[in-house]
């Protein structure tokens, strides 16, 4: 009899005990290299101040079927979705890798503010905002992109939450994207050094400023 009552108490427990999240983690890495005069190249960091006419390019790498955004405010407040895809342009079945090539800073100094974003699902709501802003007339852009700076703000805030853990991190040392190179070590910064990781709960972001001097 005892055992009966136990055993009904267990179950009772078990039912009522709270669910945890079965959602899995996502991640990527990127890696912002740049260009000495002698063309050595270095590692950029968030908020490293460079200056008109530096070079710099973004290398990242995602999950082949999780989507990947690359989102770009100017230092004149312009923006631009730079990149929007499930599969890299060399993708494996596991690991996709990207890159936008090199960037030359202009004339224009402030903040160049770079928003990273992988997501299990695709932001389609996101790609539309960019969408209408890129053919908006001059009187409309500003509603977009007010429109699109909230939109982000949101992602940010909600990632912060209980909901979504939000993490990045900078490496140890800079690993390789994509195909690997003979004669090339992994802590050798290269054109194609990857060297921070982000992780999150079915969508991941990290958000990188280079203050143009």
């Amino acid at each position: 009899m005892k055992r009966t009552a136990l055993t009904a108490l267990l179950i009772m427990i078990w039912a009522f005990a709270p669910i945890t999240s079965s959602a899995d983690p996502i991640d990527f890495h990127y890696g912002f290299i740049g260009e000495q005069p002698d063309n050595a190249l270095y590692v950029v960091d968030n908020g490293t101040e460079m200056r008109s006419g530096q070079t710099f390019k973004l290398n990242f790498q995602f999950t082949t079927g999780n989507w990947f955004y690359v989102t770009y405010l100017s230092s004149t407040g312009e923006y631009a979705l730079l990149y929007g895809s499930s599969k890299g342009a060399y993708p494996d079945k596991k690991l996709s890798f990207d890159t936008l090539g090199w960037f030359a800073l202009d004339q224009n100094k402030g903040d160049e503010t770079f928003t990273l974003i992988a997501s299990e699902e695709r932001l389609e709501d996101l790609e539309a905002l960019f969408e209408n802003y890129g053919k908006a007339s001059a009187a409309s852009k500003k509603r977009f992109a007010k429109r699109i700076t909230n939109t982000l703000a949101d992602l940010h805030k909600s990632l912060e939450g209980p909901e979504g853990t939000e993490l990045v991190q900078r490496l140890d040392a800079p690993i390789m994207g994509g195909v690997t190179f003979r004669g090339v070590t992994n802590d050798e910064v290269t054109q194609h050094s990857l060297t921070h990781k982000a992780t999150g709960e079915r969508i991941a972001e990290a958000i990188f400023v280079i203050k143009h001097q």
